[in-house]
């Protein structure tokens, strides 16, 4: 959403499905943010892709074959894993260890004093408190933080923000993190702390990213 700001004219690709809390909130303000499905786009019009919160080919989908079309002439990204080595080879890249990809969009909208709209500032300031558990994860950091303040000067309705951070888990969720509590096992590998726990299901769960974060917590 921020990137719209500092691309002028690009347009924002799902590729593929959303997380259930996001399609709640696409369906109130879906008209208001520049989005297009993946089977509007001609592959053949694609000059420029920025590519964000992900250094991997299998993360985007159907839309990774659109890394190798001969008219793609620039590849941007941002990312706050620098620790992880990917497949995906930008022209230029911004990988910062900080919380939330959203507060390195975030600080050059605020470098070239780019003004947004209190729905693009609602959605990032989402953005950075899910990344960060509401500024509370380990791997917060002060630029987070900021990102945040200069959103609510954006106008983020801080009131709509939290009716979405704390969802209610689905019934099928609240039993596999039953299970998952019972399960989940914890060991020190080289001085971190590793947990892993299998949960076996039917089908694709959406939310299951929630789960794994109170499973942790």
């Amino acid at each position: 959403v921020g990137l719209v700001y500092l691309q002028p004219g690009a347009k924002i690709v799902f590729n593929g499905g959303a997380h259930p809390t996001v399609k709640d909130f696409l369906a109130l303000h879906r008209d208001e943010l520049p989005l297009i499905e993946r089977r509007s786009v001609n592959p053949a019009t694609i000059r420029k892709l920025t590519i964000v919160d992900t250094q991997h080919r299998d993360r985007l989908g159907p839309c990774a074959s659109w890394l190798d079309l001969p008219s793609l002439q620039v590849l941007n990204l941002y990312d706050h894993h620098p620790q992880t080595a990917g497949d995906i080879r930008p022209h230029w890249s911004c990988i910062e260890a900080v919380g939330s990809s959203t507060t390195l969009i975030v600080e050059r909208l605020e470098q070239n004093q780019i003004s947004i709209s209190p729905v693009a500032a609602t959605v990032m300031a989402l953005g950075v408190y899910v990344d960060t558990g509401s500024l509370t994860y380990g791997h917060t950091t002060p630029r987070d933080a900021r990102a945040i303040a200069w959103l609510l000067e954006q106008q983020a309705n801080i009131q709509v923000v939290g009716e979405y951070l704390e969802p209610n888990l689905s019934p099928l969720l609240q039993e596999l993190l039953t299970q998952g509590l019972e399960q989940l096992k914890i060991q020190s590998i080289h001085g971190r702390q590793v947990g892993s726990v299998a949960l076996m299901t039917e089908e694709f769960v959406p939310g299951l990213s929630g789960l794994t974060t109170r499973l942790w917590n």
